[in-house]
């Protein structure tokens, strides 16, 4: 009997040092990749696929060097695999017989990086030696990437590879009243079953009771490059923002020029909440903020009734849903929406629903649960005015990524003289002391959070995608 439980317990042992030690014999090395040049202009770049590959990046410059990190004039991420390989695609480019391609790629596996710097391809149209090299037809044409899945997460786990936090207290143009943390409140983003959890979090129950009127807070990761959005501290009325959130973006590693973007998503409900579901732009080629430009793809406000104090019949609670556009220069901002009232049956935030923007170089249609809320296009000076009038799809022209996060309060999304269950809102969007005030009310506000016991302030997030068009 002894010898026989000796027995099992080598083999146990010895079953977990196999185990072990295959993973760290076979540990992932990043290959070189495929190249092909595509007819009759256009490049391919491709890695096989490999258990535990998350994220493929691949960055160059044609005919001139490319440095560490730079982005290069021919670059994209992969986020997943398609017949068996992680393949890049730029139906744009033109290489010619000798070209020189100096890039570095990048790939997520088994949660660690991996990159190659400092490489070198060059292009031969008479040599097909090269097993690396091939030539293909352009399968890029308008008309054959109709409908190529670009982008996708499901949310199985959080890939920190494709979405970094924005850390700040953000000041202008919107003035939000909440903290947009880093990892260190951990509950503040969580993947449930398969699907995004942010979820707000009072500052004083983390910080302690008056931490919002006397406390200094400063922000480690901080993202912003005003130094008041990362370090604060309370004095009189410019309270500390009383709510810690979270706010994510795919700004680094993802970034498209039109088509078709879809998220399935529950909107958080209570007082002076609402999900920022967005896209923002990459770079501010027409100015900082929103002088480039945001899209809006999907805004609830989390009150549960909320109206205009003069005329009940202008809606702005869980029962009126938004898309749109803001342009402009503070204070000259401009917002085009369309919306949807369901004055009967469930408010927007009671249930999932799939929200989708078809976004072209003509405009914006927006659709919910498939059905078609409005179209939005530029009139015949475009969307700006000043210098860039001429330019009608400006700002709208340019590359924008994708922002989940859950905001409250501020100067921009609840308009003044409304009424929130028969009281009115607490603050006005042009006075100093708002976020004060907003904090004051507190004990109007706070009770509608709790419903349900706070699960209904998340904003839940069950998948992104984004096609071509």
């Amino acid at each position: 009997m002894f010898a026989r439980k000796v027995d099992r317990a080598v083999l146990r042992l010895t079953f977990t040092l196999t185990c072990i030690f295959a993973g760290s014999v076979y540990p992932y090395v990043l290959p070189d990749p495929t190249f092909e040049v595509l007819k009759p202009q256009g490049l391919r770049v491709s890695i096989p696929d490999e258990p535990g590959l998350r994220l493929f990046g691949f960055h160059a410059n044609v005919n001139k060097a490319i440095g560490i990190d730079a982005s290069g004039d021919i670059a994209g991420n992969v986020y997943s695999a398609r017949n068996g390989r992680w393949t890049f695609e730029d139906s744009d480019v033109t290489i010619r017989d000798g070209d020189v391609l100096y890039y570095w790629i990048y790939a997520q596996a088994d949660r660690q990086s991996h990159r190659r710097d400092q490489q070198r391809w060059m292009y031969s149209s008479t040599d097909q030696a090269d097993s690396n090299q091939t030539i293909a037809q352009n399968t890029t044409s308008r008309n054959e990437t109709a409908g190529q899945l670009l982008f996708e997460d499901n949310f199985t786990s959080f890939n920190t590879a494709l979405w970094k936090r924005d850390i700040k207290m953000p000041l202008s143009p919107d003035y939000e009243f909440c903290v947009y943390h880093n990892e260190f409140h951990q509950q503040l983003v969580q993947v449930k079953d398969g699907r995004l959890h942010i979820k707000p979090i009072i500052l004083e129950d983390s910080y302690g009771e008056n931490a919002t009127i006397y406390g200094r807070l400063q922000l480690n990761g901080c993202t912003s490059t005003v130094p008041a959005e990362c370090t604060r501290r309370g004095i009189s009325y410019n309270i500390l923002p009383p709510i810690i959130s979270a706010r994510l973006t795919t700004k680094e590693r993802f970034a498209f020029r039109y088509g078709k973007i879809e998220i399935r998503a529950k909107f958080p409900q209570g007082d002076w909440l609402y999900p920022e579901l967005w896209l923002d732009p990459k770079y501010s080629v027409y100015g900082a903020n929103y002088a480039s430009g945001r899209i809006l793809l999907g805004l609830v406000r989390g009150n549960e009734n909320l109206v205009n104090a003069t005329d009940v019949t202008k809606i702005y609670d869980t029962r009126r849903l938004d898309f749109g556009v803001r342009v402009g220069v503070s204070p000259n901002i401009q917002e085009t929406l369309v919306s949807k009232v369901q004055e009967f049956g469930p408010h927007w935030t009671q249930d999932f629903h799939v929200y989708t923007t078809i976004w072209t170089s003509d405009g914006f249609t927006f659709l919910v649960d498939n059905e078609e809320i409005g179209q939005m296009s530029h009139n015949e000076r475009g969307w700006m005015s000043g210098p860039n009038a001429g330019r009608k799809a400006a700002p709208f022209d340019q590359e924008f990524y994708i922002t989940l996060g859950l905001g409250a309060g501020g100067v921009r999304v609840f308009p003044d003289n409304t009424i929130s269950s028969g009281l009115p809102k607490p603050w006005s969007n042009l006075d100093v002391k708002a976020m004060q005030k907003f904090w004051k009310s507190r004990n109007q506000w706070i009770p509608t959070w709790r419903r349900g016991g706070g699960e209904s302030t998340a904003f839940v997030i069950d998948y992104v995608r984004v096609w071509s068009l």
